[in-house]
């Protein structure tokens, strides 16, 4: 089952079930897109009482709540590590985006001003489906409602701040600016997705795969993931969790994103994002 948010015709704000270019409209029937991935269960009745909605994939956006937080996973898979050359952490290292970080999956993305250094992250998130606090690892597969895909854009030209002798890192200017963020095309349940160990994320630069990337490289797997966040704080419904990027990203290649640039994110039991750079 895929989860999707889009715009209407009016421009109003949908959600729904996506199916074949169209998503049945549930939007009345809920308080919410939180309140709506809660409702997993129960959705395949509602959706019989719902009318179909021919979506275009330029109207879908991303699928979350303005309450959603999105934490994101640094340095989270061994061959970033390498190619980054930093240390495995002893714990999962986690920073936060925000929604208004966060845009549609196909929407075109304006090339950073701020920044002479804008790169990709191709990576695979979960979704949270439930409130889940202090969770252990043997039940946090529970807690989560489904997947999608996230490109990471990076400011890399404002990470490393002067501090006296030394550099600090600035996660939020580097990570959080507005808009920046492509997010779905969807949410998609995982009895359609398929394992999450057995998804396979790659990215594309104008065509040519510079990302290729699965679970087994990670550092720290989902389970881990989420126990480690929610003991600092609750997860709630449509909270996103992305979960590290595979080697190739453009600072690595001393390649920085410009205009004209087409990025493509996909995985196969999930579908792709695709953004322009202008």
């Amino acid at each position: 089952m895929k989860l999707a948010r889009y715009s209407a015709s009016d421009g109003t704000e949908k959600f729904g079930i996506y199916s074949d270019g169209a998503a049945t409209d549930l939007s009345s029937s809920y308080r919410g897109f939180a309140d709506f991935v809660t409702d997993i269960a129960n959705l395949n009745t509602a959706a019989s009482e719902g009318s179909k909605i021919r979506v275009e994939q330029t109207r879908l956006l991303p699928p979350a709540d303005r309450s959603s937080k999105i934490l994101c996973m640094a340095v989270n898979y061994y061959s970033h590590i390498k190619e980054m050359h930093e240390d495995k952490t002893q714990e999962p290292i986690l920073f936060a985006k925000f929604f208004t970080s966060l845009t549609g999956p196909y929407t075109p993305i304006p090339r950073f001003s701020i920044s002479q250094i804008m790169d990709y992250e191709g990576e695979l998130a979960v979704v949270i489906g439930s409130p889940t606090k202090n969770v252990s690892r043997e039940d946090a597969w529970k807690h989560v409602a489904g997947f999608t895909l996230v490109n990471d854009m990076s400011a890399r030209s404002l990470f490393r701040v002067p501090q006296g002798e030394g550099i600090m890192k600035d996660w939020f200017s580097c990570k959080a600016i507005d808009h920046s963020t492509p997010v779905g095309p969807w949410i998609v349940t995982p009895d359609e997705a398929g394992d999450f160990a057995s998804l396979h994320v790659e990215t594309f630069l104008n065509g040519t795969k510079v990302q290729s990337g699965s679970a087994p490289d990670m550092v720290f797997d989902v389970p881990k993931i989420i126990e480690h966040a929610s003991s600092r704080l609750t997860l709630e419904p449509g909270d996103i969790i992305s979960t590290g990027t595979p080697s190739g990203v453009g600072v690595s290649r001393k390649r920085t994103l410009e205009r004209g640039d087409v990025v493509r994110i996909q995985a196969e039991g999930i579908g792709d994002i695709e953004n322009h750079i202008v």
